[in-house]
C-alpha cells in the first residue's frame, strides 16, 4: 500500500526536524575583502504548518528538496561519511558552486562546514503555525538533539536536477596527514639522523 505525500509530509509532535547550515570561509569560498559575500546558507527539506521556509531558533532555514543518507555511526572503526543530496532544479547549488569555483578554481565547496541540527516539531517557534500556535507543544529553543558537524570532502555530482557532496570529520580529510607537524632529529633525537636547519 502506497501512502500519499502530503500524509507522509505531515508534521506530527515527534517528527524530527533535520535542518542543515552551511558555512564558508574566507579565502577559499569568498574573498575577505568582499563585505558583500553570502557566508552562510540554511536549508529544510520541506515547509512549516504555513508551507513557508521553516523558522528554527529565530533563523530562517530555506524549504529545498534534500537527502541525507550515512550520518549513522555504530561500534566500528571506520568513520562516517555521509552523503547530502540537493535538489538543483532552481540552479541554487550550481550558482553557489560557481561563486565559490570564481575565488577558487575547481573548489566545489571543499572544506566548507555543514552543520546538522535537529529538533522536534513540538518545539518549533511558534512563527512556524497558523494563529503563531504550535499545536504539537511548547515551542522551546533550547530542545535539540546535539549537532553533528562535517566538513564537504568533495562534490559527488552536479546536473541540473541534483547536487551531491560527501561529507567528512575534519580529521578523515583525504589529504590531510598526521601528525601535521614533521618530526626531526633536532626535536625528538631518536627518530633518525636528518636535522632540521
Amino acid at each position: 500500500m502506497t501512502i500519499p505525500v502530503d500524509v507522509l509530509q505531515q508534521l506530527q509532535d515527534i517528527s524530527i526536524i533535520e535542518m542543515f547550515q552551511l558555512d564558508l570561509f574566507a579565502p577559499i569560498h569568498y574573498s575577505a575583502q568582499d563585505t558583500t559575500a553570502t557566508t552562510l546558507y540554511r536549508f529544510h527539506n520541506g515547509t512549516n504548518g504555513l508551507n513557508q521556509d521553516l523558522i528554527w531558533q529565530g533563523k530562517t532555514y530555506n524549504a529545498i528538496a534534500c537527502k541525507a543518507d550515512g550520518f549513522e555511526v555504530g561500534e566500528n572503526t571506520v568513520m562516517a561519511r555521509p552523503t547530502l543530496t540537493f535538489s538543483n532544479t532552481g540552479g541554487t547549488f550550481s550558482t553557489i558552486l560557481a561563486l565559490v569555483n570564481q575565488v577558487t578554481p575547481k573548489n566545489d565547496l571543499q572544506k566548507a562546514r555543514i552543520t546538522r541540527k535537529r529538533t522536534l516539531a513540538q518545539f518549533l517557534d511558534k512563527e512556524n503555525f497558523p494563529n503563531q500556535i504550535n499545536p504539537f507543544g511548547t515551542p522551546d529553543a533550547t530542545k535539540k538533539l546535539d549537532d553533528q558537524i562535517f566538513d564537504i570532502n568533495k562534490k559527488v555530482i552536479e546536473n541540473n536536477q541534483i547536487c551531491s557532496f560527501e561529507l567528512v570529520k575534519s580529521i578523515d580529510f583525504e589529504t590531510l596527514f598526521l601528525p601535521r607537524r614533521q618530526i626531526t632529529k633536532d626535536r625528538f633525537p631518536a627518530c633518525g639522523t636528518f636535522v632540521y636547519v
